[in-house]
This record gives structure tokens, C-alpha cells and sequence, in this order.
């Protein structure tokens, strides 16, 4: 029989990698709120800090728990990859928390820079060290669309046939720094809902609930976006390049 640590272990490895994926993300973008020399550098940086603590997070996990460190890819698994629907709940609980531990770490670094940032009225501009926010419609778009494309990429990334398997983690986080780059600016892109919400519920506690109302409850965009576009981006993976690719790997072997 299985003891306790060992199944906890792949929880707490989504926890601590999403965690470690948190904590580095918004420390880059605590810092740029904070310094007003990156301005004309932020969109690079915190492209570039975001994909390597992806790859920081999915190196500390992925023996364990796969390194998902993102309810996107989970939900994605479950459904076209066969990863046990018993664990979703589990790693999405998992997930958030480590994004409000890692967000709870960054304000513990940088909390009281954030706090001498100039505040008028509404929500407290320290706020947006944690969020992503933007118009409604144009963010929805933008994080499906991205999510769409990181998703596809994490697949085909970590395919048992794939050439850039046994550099996975490095591969991953360099398919988020060029989704990030391509589709939108780093403080409006979450393409991951633990990393939006963990975040933004400790800075509903430590700021105010107007984060939530912030942007015309712009909340549920970094939550369903990346759901949605995870989806599509498995799906046409495993139904149309996946398969496209075992039959072509077929006509190969049948050549030689």
C-alpha cells in the first residue's frame, strides 16, 4: 500500500513548481512596476523571466508530478491525454495555492516599494504586480489565442517522438517567452489560471477587493481564456498532428 508521502508527492511538486514559477514571474514584474529605468525593456524581460521560471517549475516537478504547473495543461491532459480525472481537482488545488504562496513571497521581496507607488482612486496600483488586466474582449482573444499555441506547443514538446523531449522543460519555457512576445504584453497575458488567480486573491487581501472588479471584472478572462485555448491547442495536436505524424512515421518504416 502506498504511503501518504508518496501520494502527496506529486501535489506537492505541482505546489512547489508552480510555486517557483510564481515567485520568479512576479518578482521580474513586481521589479518593472517598481523601477522606472525597464520601461523600455519590460515586454523582453519579463518575457524572458517568465519562460525560465516555467522551466524552473517544470524541471522541479516534472519526475514527480509531470509538470503541468498550470490548470490549462491539466485539464488538457485529463481530456485528451488520459491523465487521471481523479487528480484534476487536486493538482488545480495544488496549482493555486502555490501561485498565492509564490505571490505572498514577491510581496514579502518588494512589498514595500509597491507600496510607495502613487495611488488615486480605485485599486491600488501595487495590484497590478500580481494581475493580469486589460480590455475584456481583446484580453479574452489574446489569452485563448496564446494559450492555444503554448498548449500545442507543450504537447508536441513532450511527445514520446518528439526531438525535444529530453529538453523539455528548457523547450517549454522558450515556447512561453515567444508566446508572450508574439501575442501580448506580459502584464495582460496570464495563460494560466492559477498563476491569475492565486496572485490576485492575496492581493485582494493585501490590497482590496477591487481587484476583482478592476477592468470590468476582467478576473474571469485570465481563467476561461487559457481553459478554452489550452483545449483547442490539445485537441488539434492530438487529432491532427499527432496522428498525422504516427502515419507518416508508419510510411517510413514501411520505406526502409
Amino acid at each position: 500500500m502506498p504511503s501518504i508521502r508518496n501520494v502527496a508527492a506529486p501535489y506537492w511538486a505541482e505546489f512547489i513548481g508552480t510555486l517557483l514559477l510564481t515567485l520568479v514571474g512576479l518578482g521580474v514584474t513586481a521589479q518593472n512596476l517598481t523601477n522606472a529605468t525597464t520601461s523600455k525593456t519590460e515586454a523582453l524581460n519579463s518575457s524572458l523571466a517568465w519562460g525560465l521560471a516555467i522551466t524552473l517549475g517544470i524541471w522541479t516537478s516534472e519526475h514527480v508530478s509531470g509538470g503541468h504547473i498550470n490548470p490549462a495543461v491539466t485539464l488538457s491532459r485529463a481530456i485528451f491525454s488520459g491523465f487521471p480525472a481523479t487528480r484534476v481537482l487536486g493538482y488545480l488545488l495544488a496549482q493555486t495555492l502555490g501561485a498565492f504562496t509564490g505571490a505572498l513571497i514577491v510581496w514579502a521581496n518588494f512589498g514595500a516599494a509597491l507600496g510607495d507607488l502613487p495611488n488615486g482612486k480605485g485599486m491600488h496600483p501595487a495590484a497590478l504586480a500580481f494581475i493580469t488586466t486589460g480590455d475584456t474582449w481583446t484580453g479574452l482573444v489574446g489569452e485563448i489565442t496564446a494559450s492555444f499555441i503554448f498548449v500545442l506547443a507543450v504537447f508536441a514538446i513532450t511527445d514520446n517522438t518528439s526531438t525535444a523531449k529530453s529538453i523539455a522543460p528548457l523547450a517549454v519555457g522558450l515556447a512561453f517567452t515567444a508566446t508572450s512576445l508574439g501575442v501580448s504584453s506580459p502584464l495582460g497575458l496570464a495563460v494560466n489560471p492559477a498563476r491569475d488567480l492565486g496572485p490576485r486573491v492575496f492581493a485582494a487581501l493585501a490590497y482590496g477587493f477591487d481587484v476583482f472588479a478592476h477592468g470590468s471584472f476582467y478576473f474571469w478572462v485570465p481563467l476561461v481564456g487559457p481553459l478554452a485555448g489550452g483545449a483547442a491547442g490539445a485537441f488539434v495536436y492530438e487529432w491532427l498532428v499527432r496522428r498525422d505524424a504516427a502515419y507518416h512515421a508508419l510510411e517510413e518504416g514501411a520505406a526502409h
